[in-house]
Formats: C-alpha cells, structure tokens, sequence
C-alpha cells in the first residue's frame, strides 16, 4: 500500500507539472439597481459614486490587461433606481428588452445571479425581464412550490 501511494504522488506531481495552466481573471457586478448612467435622479446631479457607465469603462480596462476573463452580476440589478421603477409601472411585453439588459449584454456579461430585489416586482415581470438578457442565470436556492423543483437554473458547467 505504501508503493502505491508513493507512485499515486508522483503521477499526480508530474500530471500536475504537465498540466497547463491557465490565468481566468472574474470579474463581478453587483448591487447596480438600474443604476445605468452616473447621475442621482434622487438629488439632481451628477455622481461618481455609482453608474454602471463608469464601471463599463473599468470592466474594459480589466479586460484589456488579461487574455481570459469572466464578467458575472450577482444580482440586485432591476430594482432600485426612478429607472427600475419606471419600468416596472410600464411593464415589459414579450420582446422588449429591459434597458439594463441591454447595457449588459453590451459587455458580454458570461452568467448572471438573482439577488433579492428581483423579486420586488413579481416572478411573472421578473420572467420577462430575464427574457431580455443574452447571457444565461443561475440561481440554486428558489423552489417552485408546485414542482418542487428550482424555479431557475441550478448551475452552469461551460466548457471552451
């Protein structure tokens, strides 16, 4: 037994040796809250402090620095700003794409996560919303009370 544990390593210390290696820089949004552009509606001015605008700016400066990259939102995305609102009271028909869609799928977003406010407006507006994104969503942990199965996709296993 201890022969082969002994070969058992040092295959794997040479299979880990021969491995390539691979540098994956993720990158990840969180909390934008249909904060599209940077300006506070709420007191009339320009901000630096939120705008998914200036993070664009960012993600493609990361982007730039490194050859492999994932960009990933966890969430809290369609709620919480005069635009996610508005849109809301508007509601999306089927083929209208949300406007933070939108400027997601600009930036190639990979895979996408829910939060809790993206349950504020309902799951029927919250179905229609995620229509729009060209990126696909995990989330593990909601339940369909009928089915007893996850209401979204559980994970994702993408291979390049």
């Amino acid at each position: 037994m201890i022969k082969f544990s002994a070969t058992l390593l040092a295959t794997l210390i040479a299979a880990s040796v021969n491995a390539a290696t691979v540098d994956l820089r993720i990158m990840e949004t969180t909390d934008l809250h249909s904060n599209m552009m940077d300006f506070d509606y709420y007191k009339d001015t320009a901000t630096e402090k939120f705008g998914l605008v200036r993070t664009a700016s960012l993600i493609h400066a990361a982007r730039n620095e490194v050859k492999n990259s994932v960009l990933v939102d966890n969430g809290d995305l369609i709620q919480g700003s005069p635009l996610g609102d508005y849109m809301a009271a508007k509601g999306l028909k089927d083929g209208d794409v949300h406007p933070v869609y939108k400027a997601l799928n600009t930036l190639d977003y990979a895979v996408g996560n829910l939060g809790n406010h993206e349950f504020n407006y309902g799951l029927d507006y919250l179905h229609n919303a995620l229509a729009g994104a060209k990126f696909p969503y995990v989330n593990a942990n909601i339940i369909d009370v009928k089915t007893q199965k996850p209401l979204f996709t559980p994970y994702l296993i993408k291979e390049t």
